[in-house]
């Protein structure tokens, strides 16, 4: 009895030890296991490392590789610095970072390595300073900053217009449209460079200048910066193009290309020629039109076809001028026409009342057959101021005077007869009318009556 109570007792106090060392262990397991997280977020650091080589070439592509790593990761991408540099062009990341890992002080670090390309112009030394850079890390995204340690990168040589520092490789090609080439066609002439441990901005351009007997088109330069796929810099590469048109036809060359440069690593000058190229150009087709413009007016107008001539353009275009002219200046051109209307008739009306008129009608008169003389005297009176035949030839000889009885009397008489006496008067008349013209005053001088030479004289003989 005794025994069997023993074990009964010791039972109880068994459970209660092994339940106090299952405490025991879970509270160590859960005191270590908990601060885990806390300690991996506390210690989450952001290493920020440059490296660049110590020497570099004026001319030369310097690699400045910044590492940006953590011990978690990054919940944005690192935002870089800018980086400027006097007289030295910079080429910033292009945003493609390569993969690296490392491990400092028994932590396991990761990110990324981004690339900056540094060409001096002028030797010296290179100060970089601190580049600050700022990510957001996980697992709560905190903002974190880091920077890293100035670089001093020594710059040797001089600084030249032409100067390529890397292995450079140049190549062209030729390209005709149409091939075989005629008048008004093109060649291309492409000149490619290609250099390695060059930016694309350092390269020359070729030169590609005029061709006689084509006309040139230069087209943009295509630079492109060489890469390994992978966002690593491995160099440049420039393209330049030109089009020459052909103006004419003949037999033609294209000169050969020279390009110089210096190799920034020996110093020594290299050039390279490219040959030229001789280009036949045939005399460009009579390609006829695609249409008949003359058939597909037809079809519009129905047949009815007609054609302005080359001088109606410019005939319309005159007649459209002047309407407008006379449009604009319809008053004024309305009083000209007034003016000139009254200057024609006073014209008319001198002409009228002038001796050359008078004795145009009596020329007509004399070939008439009216036996009249009113013409004649009309022209007789206006060239010599008298009324009567007699009055008028008393100056004259005395052989005119009896011409004149005798002319009366066949016109007038009762013996008159044939038409003889016309043509002998109208014969006579011309030097009647020249003396007439010789004795008439000038139209300025005083009246014969108002003279006071003539004073007491016969206005028709002169005499006292």
């Amino acid at each position: 009895m005794m025994r069997r109570a023993c074990r009964c007792g010791l039972l109880p106090e068994m459970a209660a030890s092994m339940a106090l060392v299952l405490a025991v262990a879970l509270a160590l397991v859960l005191g270590i296991a908990l601060p885990l997280p806390l300690h991996a977020q506390d210690t989450a650091v952001l290493r920020v490392t440059a490296q660049a080589p110590a020497q570099g070439q004026t001319g030369a592509t310097v690699e400045l590789h910044l590492e940006v790593m953590t011990s978690t990761w990054f919940t944005q991408p690192p935002q870089l610095p800018k980086l400027e540099l006097p007289g030295v062009m910079v080429t910033p990341p292009s945003g493609q970072g390569e993969l690296v890992r490392d491990e400092r002080d028994g932590v396991a670090l990761n990110g990324l390595r981004y690339t900056y390309l540094l060409s001096a112009q002028s030797a010296g030394t290179l100060h970089i300073p601190a580049l600050r850079v700022s990510a957001h890390l996980g697992p709560g995204g905190a903002a974190t900053t880091a920077e890293s340690v100035p670089l001093s990168i020594a710059i040797s040589g001089e600084a030249q217009p032409d100067k390529v520092v890397g292995e450079l490789t140049v190549t062209q090609s030729f390209a005709l449209a149409p091939d075989p080439l005629v008048q008004g066609g093109r060649i291309t002439r492409s000149v490619t460079q290609r250099a390695d441990g060059v930016q694309p901005m350092l390269l020359p351009p070729a030169p590609l200048a005029d061709v006689p007997h084509f006309k040139r088109y230069p087209r943009e330069p295509e630079v492109i910066t060489l890469t390994d796929g992978r966002g690593g810099f491995v160099g440049a590469q420039r393209i330049d193009r030109a089009d020459y048109v052909a103006q004419e036809a003949g037999s033609f060359a294209l000169p050969p290309l020279t390009l110089h440069w210096t190799d920034g690593r020996s110093g020594a000058a290299q050039s390279q020629t490219l040959p030229g190229r001789q280009v036949d150009v045939a005399a460009a087709p009579a390609a006829p039109p695609p249409f008949s413009l003359s058939e597909d007016l037809a079809k519009l107008r129905h047949g009815a076809r007609w054609a302005l001539p080359a001088w109606a353009m410019p005939v319309l275009a005159g007649l459209a001028a002047v309407g407008l002219a006379l449009w604009l200046g319809w008053s004024w051109w309305k009083r000209q026409a007034r003016a000139l209307g009254a200057a024609v008739q006073r014209g008319r009306q001198r002409w009228r009342a002038s001796e050359p008129c008078y004795w145009r009608a009596w020329r007509r008169e004399a070939r008439a057959s009216r036996p009249v003389l009113s013409d004649f005297y009309r022209w007789m009176r206006r060239s010599g101021g008298a009324v009567a035949l007699r009055a008028a030839l008393a100056p004259m000889n005395e052989r005119d005077r009896e011409f004149a009885q005798a002319t009366l009397r066949q016109v007038y008489g009762t013996g008159a007869g044939g038409d003889g006496w016309r043509a002998r008067l109208a014969s006579r008349s011309r030097a009647w009318r020249k003396a007439w013209r010789r004795s008439t005053p000038a139209r300025h001088a005083l009246p014969v009556e108002l003279n006071p030479v003539n004073q007491g004289r016969d206005p028709r003989t002169g005499r006292s």
